[in-house]
């Protein structure tokens, strides 16, 4: 027989923590106003031909955004909201 899983989850930056709803609401919170995405959406270069580069990264970070604290915090407040703040 399989034992049931611990209660807690892997949250990046935090290692397998445990956290009430409203704790792990907060730590979202705080992770998206730290990891934010350097630049514009599409930079366009001014040469021939016009290409559209999206190199963004994490400002906190430096991981490719979005990177997992941005996409995991965002998970957390579509579970609970129904969409991202």
């Amino acid at each position: 027989m399989v034992p049931p899983p611990p209660p807690g989850e892997a949250v990046p930056g935090y290692g397998y923590v445990v956290l009430t709803p409203g704790e792990r609401l907060t730590v979202a919170g705080h992770m998206l106003a730290l990891h934010e995405p350097n630049g514009p959406v599409i930079r366009v270069g001014l040469a021939w031909p016009f290409i559209a580069v999206n190199h963004r990264s994490c400002e906190w970070c430096h991981n490719p955004w979005p990177c997992n604290a941005a996409s995991w915090a965002e998970q957390v407040q579509v579970d609970a909201y129904g969409w991202a703040l």
